[in-house]
């Protein structure tokens, strides 16, 4: 995955509304990093390159971002908004930019394809699907989810007494958040980390991981950590 830093070009902002579906987008990023978000769509063109059809997103006030890489925080809130989008929507756009405002008021700027996006999408299902797992006490279908040439033995009951032992300290697992995505390289080749917190009945949120190969005949999960 490229995050394409944002160069100067003939703009032109227009002054649509967000749709119901884009506001909800919207909201869950503020949510998740407990800031302001806020939107704008704008077409480009550079000479000689194809014009492009942006949906703009702006987070401001958040503490987290500070503390996250800009590219793993830009790339999960662009696939948040392309997942928000309708199927129309999705086509609609080229582009998603992000924007990040940060304590000090500096600024940071990433865009990505939403054709990028829609591969990425496909792969995150089995992030959502794992963590929907521990959410609801499934631990059996975690095998089913984990690729056996990386993970050879069942998780089953080792993830069952990991999420127990936080639950006797924190209460019952409530919900999962996504906070990050990174594109990481390795021997056995690129992958996908998809990062989020585990959030417990007294609110505390617990980090962790699940790791997806980029390759695009494989969307089983590869590996996993819960810190």
């Amino acid at each position: 995955m490229k995050s394409y830093i944002f160069g100067a070009a003939i703009a032109l902002l227009l002054t649509a509304c967000a749709s119901d579906t884009e506001q909800k987008g919207l909201d869950y990023i503020a949510q998740i990093y407990d800031g302001n978000a806020s939107y704008s769509k704008s077409v480009e063109t550079n000479l000689g390159q194809e014009t492009m059809k942006k949906f703009n997103v702006k987070l401001s006030g958040s503490k987290m971002i500070d503390s996250l890489k800009p590219t793993v925080s830009t790339a999960n809130i662009a696939l948040l908004m392309y997942q928000s989008f309708t199927p129309e929507e999705q086509k609609n756009y080229t582009h998603i930019d992000v924007e990040l405002v940060n304590a000090k008021n500096d600024t940071v700027s990433y865009y990505y394809p939403t054709e990028v996006m829609q591969g990425i999408d496909k792969k995150a299902l089995s992030f959502h699907r794992f963590s929907e797992s521990l959410i609801e006490g499934d631990y059996r279908k975690l095998d089913i989810l984990t690729d056996k040439s990386h993970i050879p033995g069942s998780i089953a009951k080792a993830m069952q007494a990991e999420i127990e032992k936080y639950e006797k300290v924190y209460g019952n697992l409530l919900s999962y958040e996504p906070f990050g995505l990174a594109e990481e390289k390795h021997p056995k080749g690129a992958f996908y980390q998809f990062q989020g917190n585990l959030q417990f009945e007294d609110g505390t949120k617990v980090p962790y991981f699940v790791v997806v190969l980029t390759a695009p005949d494989n969307n089983q999960v590869v590996g996993f950590k819960v810190f």
